[in-house]
């Protein structure tokens, strides 16, 4: 089928009419772009009869729309939204719209999150179409309800694992999906192999003895789990076969129970690699049920798969940056130190931030936080060579502007094309000062003795590499006995969902009531003010206390 055409009149600017063209043409079906920084909702006719809405009210009031979903639906379409914003992932819902003849008509909505190369939202990209004749084919489902709830089960475990990235986001897939309901499964197992051992990755509702055991157990144990993993085969069985087949779990479970318990082997590319193990209420699995987990046993399998490569991936990336931070920094009688990391949300993503802090001559220490542009391990190798150079700079005696200058000047020599920010703070407790110097990189957050916070409006220059012969300026400020100085990358500040304005001024808020320990101080910081939705890129946090 051909492209939907997109021309001027329809209202839509040459971006949006870009994307809508590449969005399938259908009777009924109309094409979507909403470009969220930009606050701009772009629909064809088509789409904007299905929502209901006007074309001023799509190009000049797109909030127009969320007012009229109806306010029990909001719920599940926020936390949908949400979930699809978190990564670049595909989204599918349903939900009501009150139209302007004041009925509630049921809609379908889905597509697809588009990103840039860092990462950064640029569109969504959807379809949406009038959902109400699937409403009327469900309810003349009547006849057969057991059939409609199991097909409902179907679509909302498949939608739901398709957008799990993670081990525990499988599992909350199964919880979401209503397979714990009160007359469903109440207890969920899902586990893999690991070198003869049976691994288990994440549990819901088992009792803890019955845990600890599968913690403890091998392939070759004679296991409901174990033996899936080993032949490949599912088992259905209820309380009184499963104690009775395996008579080593009546210490571990009650000996009376109206459970039903399936066990289903997980396979892909032709292996069995994991299991997962189901506990229902009312008894055995009924036939019909059996063969709906069966079906979607292969799904669970890949999505497993996904997401253990997901949290290995991550795993690796987030070793290597921590590897190259400092493994402790150093601390005075005069100066207490503490600092955080956190790794952007995106599995392959190694980052470029960094900090650290290096003792100088005369009681002085030199705080430095620095971020290489990308994320890739290039610039994780390019901040590893950055922050040698740089504190060896700092230990040969030279100024923070020349320490800072020189290191420039090496980032250009590396013959990469990668440019870093970077700010350093030198702290003289003798002096009652600290000397700054910064190149691209946000200045300074003291909360000093008194409870004043503020941002230091410390002049900068350009960033490390560009300009080589370009040297920062160097300026002094308070740090007096009681003060605590906060040097972050923009990670912590500036996300998609707010400008970096508006993240400064919710760090300086919580600053000012934060709690005073530095290591309670520093966790406070991070989970206070960093937003986990909004936020695409890696954070670090350096904070400098000095005793009163």
């Amino acid at each position: 089928m051909s492209g939907m055409k997109v021309d001027g009149g329809d209202g839509l600017g040459d971006g949006a009419g870009t994307a809508l063209a590449g969005v399938p043409a259908f009777v009924g079906v109309g094409g979507v772009v909403w470009e969220p920084a930009a606050g701009r909702l772009h629909c064809d006719a088509t789409a904007r009869a299905v929502l209901g809405l006007t074309r001023e009210e799509c190009e000049e009031h797109p909030e127009a729309l969320a007012a009229r979903v109806l306010a029990q639906d909001m719920p599940r379409v926020f936390a949908e939204a949400r979930r699809a914003l978190d990564r670049e992932t595909s989204f599918s819902l349903y939900f009501r719209l009150r139209h302007a003849e004041g009925d509630a008509r049921w809609t379908h909505a889905q597509g697809r999150v588009v990103r840039d190369a860092e990462g950064h939202l640029q569109r969504v990209v959807g379809v949406v179409r009038d959902a109400r004749p699937d409403v009327e084919a469900r309810e003349s489902h009547t006849a057969d309800p057991t059939g409609a709830r199991h097909a409902d089960l179907v679509q909302q475990l498949t939608t739901a694992l398709t957008q799990a990235a993670t081990v525990e986001e499988v599992t909350e897939a199964l919880v979401r999906a209503g397979l714990l309901g009160p007359a469903a499964v109440r207890s969920v197992a899902v586990c893999c192999e690991d070198h003869g051992h049976v691994l288990l990755l994440s549990s819901r509702g088992f009792p803890a003895p019955a845990v600890r055991a599968l913690r403890m157990s091998r392939v070759e144990d004679p296991l409901p789990l174990s033996e899936a993993i080993r032949t490949g085969r599912p088992v259905f069985l209820d309380h009184a076969a499963l104690l009775d087949g395996y008579p080593q779990l009546r210490r571990l479970l009650p000996p009376h129970d109206r459970v039903g318990y399936a066990v289903l082997p997980l396979t892909a590319q032709g292996r069995t690699f994991g299991a997962v193990g189901l506990a229902s209420e009312g008894g055995a699995f009924p036939p019909q049920l059996r063969t709906v987990l069966l079906a979607l046993s292969g799904t669970i399998a890949q999505s497993l798969q996904r997401a253990l490569l997901y949290d290995r991936t991550r795993e690796m990336a987030a070793g290597l940056q921590t590897s190259m931070l400092p493994a402790r920094l150093p601390q005075t009688s005069a100066l207490t130190l503490a600092a955080r990391y956190r790794p952007a949300p995106f599995a392959h993503e190694v980052g470029g931030d960094w900090y650290d802090a290096v003792h100088l001559s005369h009681g002085r220490t030199a705080l430095v936080i620095g971020d290489v542009q990308g994320h890739d391990v290039h610039a994780a190798a390019v901040m590893g060579q950055l922050r040698t150079a740089l504190r060896a700079y700092l230990a040969e005696g030279h100024s923070a502007r020349a320490a800072l200058s020189r290191a420039g000047r090496f980032l250009a020599e590396l013959g990469t094309d990668r440019f870093a920010t970077c700010a350093l703070a030198v702290l003289d407790p003798a002096a009652d000062e600290a000397e700054v110097v910064r190149a691209g990189h946000l200045g300074p957050l003291v909360r000093h003795a008194d409870g004043h916070c503020a941002w230091y409006p410390v002049p900068g220059g350009m960033p490390l590499g560009p300009f080589p012969e370009e040297d920062s300026p160097s300026t002094r400020i308070p740090f007096e006995a009681g003060a605590t100085m906060v040097l972050c990358t923009d990670g912590l500040v500036e996300s998609r969902t707010a400008d970096i304005q508006v993240g400064k001024t919710a760090l300086l808020r919580c600053l000012q009531s934060a709690p005073a320990p530095l290591e309670t101080l520093a966790d406070h910081l991070l989970t206070a003010v960093a937003d986990p939705a909004g936020n695409a890129d890696d954070i670090a946090l350096l904070l400098a206390h000095r005793a009163e």
